[in-house]
């Protein structure tokens, strides 16, 4: 959506920003003023789903859920209630098979979340659901950078480091600046070789 509507609109006022892409997908976004979009995908796991990510750090908010599948027209978002139609509540996304007991569990959170947030159309309950996406992703990369802060003295904001090899790259670097070691490439600290073992290509 970013790409969409941010580098179109940027582009109509004559500045032209800075896109990297990774087949068809926009993996950062970069404007004239600094500012910078950068897909959280690439500091985790192929596999990490934004679900997993705020398991990870024992965030209490969860991943809410919605039937993509239904939004076939804009018209859509005016219902007064979400679908019953449990093939519409399947993710195309996730690739996980989900048996009855599962989706109708799923539908039992999505009402239960319609009603917490009041909604009065399946528009209110997409802003809900958009809105905790956002959340879930602030508080984790918080907690993930105090982290890295606290036990590695690395905070990936200031560094501009996004993905887990320059992190690791610049971990390893830190570690032999700290113990003045000429000719030492091994780090004689189990955290940060944890980061560099988990950081390695090829």
């Amino acid at each position: 959506m970013v790409y969409q509507y941010l580098a179109a609109r940027l582009k109509e006022l004559g500045q032209r920003p800075r896109i990297c892409k990774k087949g068809n997908r926009v993996t950062s976004l970069s404007t004239w003023c600094g500012v910078e979009f950068r897909d959280i995908t690439r500091l985790l796991a192929p596999s990490t789903s934004l679900r997993k990510f705020g398991q990870l750090f024992g965030l209490e908010q969860a991943k809410a859920h919605f039937p993509f599948a239904f939004l076939t027209s804009v018209e859509r978002l005016k219902e007064a209630q979400l679908p019953v139609d449990e093939a519409l509540w399947r993710s195309e996304l996730s690739g996980e098979r989900l048996d009855s007991a599962a989706l109708q569990r799923i539908k039992d959170e999505a009402a239960a979340m319609w009603s917490a947030l009041d909604c009065r159309t399946v528009d209110d309950y997409l802003a809900g659901y958009l809105h905790l996406d956002i959340e879930i992703l602030y508080l984790g990369v918080q907690k993930w950078n105090s982290t890295l802060e606290e036990v590695l003295g690395l905070n990936f904001v200031e560094l501009g480091r996004y993905t887990i090899s320059s992190l690791s790259y610049t971990a390893g670097q830190k570690d032999l600046e700290k113990r003045l070691c000429v000719g030492s490439f091994f780090p004689n600290n189990s955290q940060m070789y944890a980061i560099l073992r988990n950081g390695m290509r090829g």
